[in-house]
């Protein structure tokens, strides 16, 4: 089944007018000195099947199965179940997430029965493909730009930081996306250019409205290997994380809820340039059709959560979600809560293509510190993209192009004139532009940079942030809970003000 593409900038919208640069790198020269990049993560191999899923827009990476085993099967068990599927595993091919076993066969032609056959096994709890999601895009400061952030008056933001301007560097959020770029360097990397291959040097530049104190040393779960930079090629990750955590009170750019948090960056979905870099890294000549704009999988998010939460990560966001139900997100999810994380996870986009279940989105219901969220416009109704179901248990403001473009949600990004797969060959990842955006991804941050307010004021258990949350939201639609608000929208000075200066 294939994964429609949710991430939701509206591109006709990214004009010279809204997008004002600022910052402009300068460009590096044919003869510029760059720096050889580092090792990637995955191996050729993997990467080639990576590059495939993304060129055929499959839902999963070909030949990945993450299999669970019961409790208590030790490694013969193990190898028992495991001696099911054809062909040679090399022992490079397995990769152990926690008690989640990642295994590449590439012998095996249909990843949908393969993982069948192994969760026949009795030695087996549940086995499922790889599978890909998307990313779901879409005290009054002095910030030049606070103006086009409609959505914090929205949520009572201004009044909020009154009581706590900002929280505390004490606090850390994970924001698990296609990272933020953490290096300020060129790198050498080889490019179909269309007719041969050339090594070129690009250029990467950190987002000048982020705090790079404040920045822990990221990690990339499907570029390069551990210990290396974060590299944002497609934009997301750093509009996401500014809505959480952008420079406030500077005279630059636009705010962020919680702007004196800890950020804790970590890359586990890559995009088109990800993938052209990879495949032209095997010397596969063309260009990936720029209509599929990359994916995560669940291998890496999972990875990411459990890492998250290792690292003492106090919030984490998830603006991310595929139609796969997803054990392993489950698991994931559960793991980071009594870690002591609170999780925000956007609902999804696809109200009008069928309204499916999102994951992980649909597990925070059952989960109490993780929440599930919904995206509004600007007149505080729901946004015409935004999921509706059982599973839906708050709303943020995510922006609705059908409102105009002061209905959107602006924050700095790359700008995409820079990296447009449909008219750039060389790109460049150094410029950042306010971008205006819609989606469940930018609603979700809303969340997630309350939480991280909460915490700082001690409500440190992620249970009691959610019911903070609920409790303090402005009831819309139909009175008490309902499957197109869930609790309503999040009222910032009332959930500060009710468990924090007042309680």
């Amino acid at each position: 089944m294939s994964v429609t593409r949710r991430f939701m900038r509206h591109g006709a919208l990214v004009a010279a007018a809204l997008a004002v640069a600022l910052i402009a790198g300068p460009r590096a020269s044919a003869q510029q000195a760059g720096i050889d990049p580092p090792p990637f993560r995955w191996s050729a191999e993997r990467m080639a099947a990576m590059a495939a899923a993304f060129r055929d827009d499959l839902d999963h990476i070909p030949g990945e199965v993450l299999v669970k085993f019961r409790p208590g099967m030790g490694p013969a068990a193990q190898a028992s179940a495991l001696s099911v599927l054809r062909g040679d595993m090399p022992a490079s091919d397995q990769h152990w997430l926690g008690d989640l076993l990642l295994v590449r066969a590439p012998g095996e032609p249909d990843v949908e029965q393969m993982a069948a056959r192994l969760a026949a096994q009795p030695e087996v709890e549940y086995a499922h493909p790889n599978y890909l999601s998307r990313t779901q895009q879409a005290v009054t400061p002095n910030d030049p730009f606070f103006n086009q952030q409609w959505n914090f008056n929205a949520i009572n933001m201004p009044l909020a930081w009154e009581i706590n301007p900002g929280g505390s560097p004490s606090v850390t959020v994970a924001v698990i996306d296609t990272g933020a770029t953490q290096a300020a360097e060129t790198f050498n990397f080889q490019l179909w250019t269309g007719s041969r291959f050339e090594t070129l040097p690009i250029p990467y530049g950190v987002n000048p409205d982020f705090n790079v104190t404040q920045m822990l040393p990221g990690r990339d779960f499907v570029f390069f290997t551990a210990g290396t930079p974060v590299l944002d090629m497609v934009g997301h990750g750093t509009h996401v994380a500014g809505t959480i955590v952008q420079a406030t009170n500077n005279n630059l750019g636009l705010a962020g809820i919680a702007y004196q948090s800890r950020f804790l960056p970590l890359k586990a979905c890559f995009g088109y340039w990800e993938v052209q870099i990879v495949q032209s890294f095997n010397n596969i000549p063309g260009f990936v059709p720029p209509s599929n704009m990359g994916g995560c999988p669940t291998s890496a998010v999972v990875e990411a959560i459990r890492y998250a939460a290792d690292q003492g990560a106090h919030v984490i966001n998830l603006s991310l979600g595929g139609f796969n139900a997803v054990p392993a997100y489950q698991d994931a999810l559960q793991y980071a809560v009594g870690r002591g994380a609170f999780v925000a996870i956007s609902a999804g986009n696809d109200f009008e293509s069928g309204n499916r279940r999102s994951y992980p989105a649909s597990y925070a219901a059952s989960l109490d510190g993780a929440m599930s969220v919904a995206a509004l416009g600007n007149t505080n109704a729901r946004a015409y993209y935004s999921n509706t179901g059982d599973y839906v248990e708050i709303a943020a403001p995510g922006g609705n192009t059908r409102q105009g473009s002061a209905a959107l949600i602006y924050q700095a990004s790359l700008s995409f004139a820079d990296l447009n797969p449909s008219t750039v060959i060389i790109p460049r990842f150094d410029r950042y532009v306010v971008s205006p955006s819609q989606g469940t991804s930018m609603a979700s941050p809303h969340v997630a940079g309350l939480a991280a307010l909460l915490h700082s004021q001690g409500i440190t258990s992620p249970a009691a942030k959610e019911a903070a949350i609920k409790r303090f939201a402005r009831d819309l639609g139909t009175a008490g809970r309902n499957n197109e608000y869930g609790h309503g929208l999040i009222d910032a000075r009332a959930t500060l003000r009710g468990l924090g200066l007042a309680r």
